[in-house]
């Protein structure tokens, strides 16, 4: 990870202040139902020669062909704004689209731009999408936030320190399967809950408890996780500048980013 990356991570909204938390609505910029994520639709751009392509679903390799993840965004579903444990609430979409989605598949924007205005200390955002081994490692994608002045402060999703796949959460023994920085923390789509740990005991300390949940999930890959997750972000700003836009953009093959909520700390 990053050393930008893994301070971010560090204290994850530690900083909530909940009279000056002001959603912002996506309405006008979604383009997709967050539960379509893994039809069979991703047919470009592909390799013209035989390679061991992931699946036109999205989701698998050439061994699993036919995997498939069912999506439960329940949670997103119960009303027009949802809180969350860890004190932030966000805009979404009872019926309908709810999700901004980015990628390098000609099914969707490379990059999307969401227009803020007036000043914030922090941004904090609920994301989703897709990730995969060959993707691990390596930056699979950036959330910016544009300054007036032209300046930005970023945040690189990065596979498995800031980016996760929806259906699982990422197996740490501490050994040769470690992570290089603070879990994100993770909110279940089916029930709200949110967590660290979302998966197993593993790395819960006092500090998490009151976030933690065990969901009692196995897999073949990982952890998967019943109806899947989605991951939570607190970035600081800069408080004196005046905001332009927010930007995702996609920067690896075979990676869809969805952005689900976004929430300015004025």
């Amino acid at each position: 990870a990053s050393s930008q990356v893994a301070e971010i991570l560090s204290s994850q909204f530690e900083h909530v202040k909940a009279s000056t938390l002001e959603p912002v609505s996506l309405a006008d910029y979604v383009n997709d139902s967050l539960t379509n994520l893994f039809q069979p639709r991703y047919f470009s751009p592909r390799p013209e020669r035989t390679t061991l392509q992931i699946p036109v679903q999205g989701i698998g390799e050439w061994c699993h062909p036919k995997t498939t993840f069912e999506l439960n965004d329940s949670a997103l579903r119960v009303a027009d704004k949802i809180e969350t444990s860890v004190g932030v609430p966000f805009l979404t979409t009872k019926e309908g689209r709810n999700v901004v989605f980015t990628t390098l598949w000609d099914n969707f924007p490379s990059l999307n731009m969401i227009p803020l205005t007036g000043k914030a200390e922090r941004i904090y955002l609920m994301m989703a999408g897709t990730t995969n081994a060959m993707q691990s490692q390596i930056e699979n994608g950036v959330v910016r936030v544009k300054y007036a002045d032209g300046t930005a402060d970023s945040l690189l999703l990065i596979n498995p320190e800031s980016w996760c796949p929806i259906e699982q959460d990422f197996y740490d023994d501490g050994l040769a399967f470690r992570l290089k920085a603070k879990r994100p923390y993770r909110l279940h789509l089916k029930s709200g809950l949110v967590s660290r740990t979302l998966s197993t005991e593993l790395g819960r300390d006092a500090k998490d408890a009151a976030h933690s949940v065990d969901l009692n999930s196995t897999g073949i890959f990982g952890n998967v996780l019943e109806g899947g997750a989605a991951t939570l972000y607190d970035l600081p700003l800069n408080a004196s500048k005046e905001l332009k836009h927010l930007e995702v953009e996609a920067l690896s093959n075979d990676v869809v980013i969805g952005l689900l909520g976004v929430t300015l700390q004025r």
